[in-house]
């Protein structure tokens, strides 16, 4: 696995972690613990959406924030390597 797909898979470990941990707080709101899970969950995905975004480009329409319109620059995200 070379350092884009592992930075693919992380993004998606941390997603999935965020993702569950708010579906918890809906029904425990007031769990310190799992705020701060959450909390620690959000930063680890935000700094691997940052790595990747910095060595391989927008991983999202969202996030392209140049001027220049980059996210189309190939391969997509899920497309293998060339």
């Amino acid at each position: 696995m070379n350092h884009k797909q592992a930075l693919l898979k992380k993004i998606q470990i941390q997603d999935f972690a965020v993702q569950e941990a708010s579906l918890y707080l809906i029904s425990h709101p007031k769990d310190k613990s799992a705020m701060e899970y959450y909390q620690h969950s959000r930063a680890l995905l935000k700094e691997a959406i940052d790595e990747y975004e910095q060595n391989y480009g927008p991983l999202t329409s969202r996030s392209n924030l140049d001027r220049e319109w980059k996210y189309v620059y190939g391969p997509w995200p899920w497309e293998g390597e060339n």
